[in-house]
């Protein structure tokens, strides 16, 4: 049920039956030169029209969160980043007013990497006000099952580009962009090491990326998606939460 389309009279009564909420959140940032710079916006974005036609009648879709903490790519151009500070604290309060308006399952539906740390810090605040959160990064969640699919993922790698280019293959390109693998750890960090971990503002092998691809992951992680979604319902039912509406005895 989408958030931004609905009057006050419709929010009222599905808050009578409903207290999930998906928040998607993104980041706008260079994905290599091929990749349009709202990617980490979009694919959750078609993940929650995907959901929606699946499991939308028991959750609502708020609004997404587009702006992001991208220390890793701050030096491209195209990247807007928002210091780690000021996104959690954001984040935190959208999901507190959630959690005031009753939505006490919250749903954190993560398409960018450098936002993961901060999520976390924000999911451990909800959970201590009392609200239930999951946290899901795709590209990480899922990796494995991921690389069954697109062997070489990355940032704009075979996978982020196989998604893009299956919502619409006008918002991403392969001829010529081939291969890139970083070439130091993750873990070290040095001013604007971002340059060197992405020369070209990516990783992975995008070039082979395609629309064909994109749709068999889009099947697959949705389904993976909604399984932790029901999970999280399951594990409610079992604290003799509220399920959808209606009060579970333990």
């Amino acid at each position: 049920m989408d958030m931004m389309t609905m009057n006050l009279s419709r929010y009222k009564e599905i808050k009578k039956t409903i207290n999930t909420v998906l928040v998607p959140i993104g980041m706008v940032e260079a994905h290599g030169p091929h990749c349009a710079l709202g990617t980490d916006v979009l694919i959750p974005r078609e993940f929650v029209k995907r959901l929606e036609e699946k499991i939308g009648d028991k959750m609502l879709m708020a609004p997404e969160v587009a702006y992001g903490h991208s220390w890793g790519l701050s030096p491209f151009a195209g990247t807007i980043d928002i210091s780690s500070e000021a996104f959690s604290n954001y984040v935190f309060e959208i999901c507190r007013g959630f959690y005031k308006n009753g939505f006490t399952n919250i749903i954190l539906l993560n398409g960018h990497g450098g936002n993961i740390a901060n999520l976390e810090i924000v999911a451990e605040k909800l959970a201590d006000l009392g609200g239930r959160v999951l946290t899901l990064s795709w590209f990480i969640d899922y990796r494995e099952q991921i690389k069954e699919i697109a062997s070489e993922p990355g940032h704009a790698g075979e996978d982020e580009t196989s998604l893009v280019l299956a919502i619409d293959p006008k918002l991403a390109y392969t001829e010529g962009v081939g291969n890139h693998e970083i070439p130091i750890p993750k873990k070290l960090k040095f001013k604007d090491g971002g340059r060197t971990l992405y020369p070209e503002g990516f990783s992975g092998n995008a070039g082979a990326a395609s629309v064909e691809k994109g749709e068999r992951l889009y099947d697959l992680l949705t389904d993976l998606i909604e399984k932790d979604i029901e999970m999280l319902w399951e594990i409610e039912s079992k604290q003799g939460g509220r399920l959808n509406g209606v009060t579970v005895d333990s």
